[in-house]
């Protein structure tokens, strides 16, 4: 996974689309093959209510304080750089653990 690509997408929706419903962001996420680097549950227990399981991409929840780029640039860096298998899971991540939940299919 293009995870540069995962910075670009959150940039781009930032900018050209700000408001977009989180559920439209979960489902281009999906659709593109993207991470979700986030700091709102709702996509937490929007991606856990799903019908589908989540194939193409994950959601990474950064519960860090303050959420600022000081504190947060190093904390996202290490976490992309565990090697994990994001895709298909919803993942919580704090100073001093990430806690990873599969999506389960609900078909």
């Amino acid at each position: 996974m293009d995870y540069a690509a995962t910075v670009t997408m959150w940039f781009g929706i930032r900018t050209e689309a700000p408001g977009s419903a989180d559920i439209g962001i979960l489902l281009r996420a999906e659709a593109d093959d993207r991470l979700l680097l986030t700091l709102d549950r709702d996509f937490w227990q929007i991606a856990l209510q799903r019908r589908d399981p989540l194939l193409r991409c994950g959601v990474i929840l950064f519960r860090i304080h303050p959420a600022v780029p000081t504190v947060l640039t190093p904390v996202v860096k290490r976490v992309l750089a565990t090697g994990r298998e994001w895709v298909g899971h919803v993942s919580a991540v704090s100073l001093d653990e990430i806690r990873m939940v599969r999506v389960p299919g609900r078909l």
